[in-house]
């Protein structure tokens, strides 16, 4: 399997990056005038445009060695977006994505830290979900987290984990890390000490070594298998020595 490079920050790209989703509504006009509609998801296309400035010797030769493994459009790729949380439902924890211990207990409904309701209480135990991407690579998982009782919180990436600790209000905790693994999947999530009820919202993980602004998530998250490069060239230009600025264009369809 093919995987779009990290940059040598960690970072899957640089900003501005543009992302652009074409939708499909499928329309079906009655005898009588009546429209149908019908939202055509296997029809769903997404593009982004990667802007990298002041690329280093390294970075770019990574660059080119992947254009080159793929052979420009022809081959398929995993690309983690770097806008996104790559879980999925991340805010409704009773999906079957989500692993759970044998003794683990969720409830929903709890009030959440930005005057919602969609927080959670999970107890006793591990609550992850396994994505299919490299260990390899550098990865935050963070979470809104409180326990009345305080105490600590296990954020799990891997076979890698962090305790953080727990306060009666609620608090951003986040882990970062970099693996020398090499399986393609890595299991995501949180654990709590046994017996211990803890207030959570907002799980995310992403691939860079700083938390960003929470992403809600549903049936979609931000790993996006089958992509593919936009062109068959890769154009590259050198702007002093030993730095490249280039610009990469990735497409993904959900039929392709």
């Amino acid at each position: 399997m093919h995987y779009f490079p990290q940059l040598e920050s960690g970072a899957m790209g640089q900003y501005p990056l543009r992302r652009v989703r074409r939708l499909r509504t499928v329309r079906n006009q009655m005898a009588d005038g009546r429209e149908v509609r019908l939202a055509d998801v296997a029809a769903t296309v997404t593009e982004w445009r990667l802007e990298a400035a002041w690329l280093t010797d390294g970075e770019l030769e990574r660059l080119a060695a992947f254009f080159e493994a793929v052979e420009g459009r022809l081959h398929t790729f995993t690309f983690l977006d770097p806008a996104d949380n790559l879980l999925r439902w991340s805010e409704d924890l009773e999906e079957s994505v989500w692993e759970k211990g044998p003794l683990v207990a969720v409830a929903g409904g709890v009030a959440d830290p930005f005057g919602g309701m969609r927080g959670w209480r999970v107890a006793n135990g591990s609550l992850a979900q396994r994505l299919m991407v490299p260990e390899w690579f550098y990865y935050t998982v963070s979470v809104y987290a409180r326990c009345d009782g305080g105490g600590v919180l296990r954020l799990l990436r891997g076979s890698q984990s962090a305790e953080r600790r727990l306060t009666p209000e609620w608090k951003r905790l986040s882990f970062a890390s970099q693996s020398d693994g090499t399986a393609e999947s890595v299991r995501f999530g949180v654990e709590t000490e046994p017996g211990a009820a803890v207030e959570i919202y907002g799980l995310q993980v992403e691939p860079q070594i700083a938390a960003s602004a929470y992403k809600r998530t549903a049936q979609r998250g931000g790993v996006y298998p089958n992509a593919r490069l936009a062109e068959d060239r890769l154009y590259w230009a050198t702007v002093e020595p030993g730095r490249h600025a280039c610009t990469v264009g990735i497409i993904h369809g959900e039929h392709f």
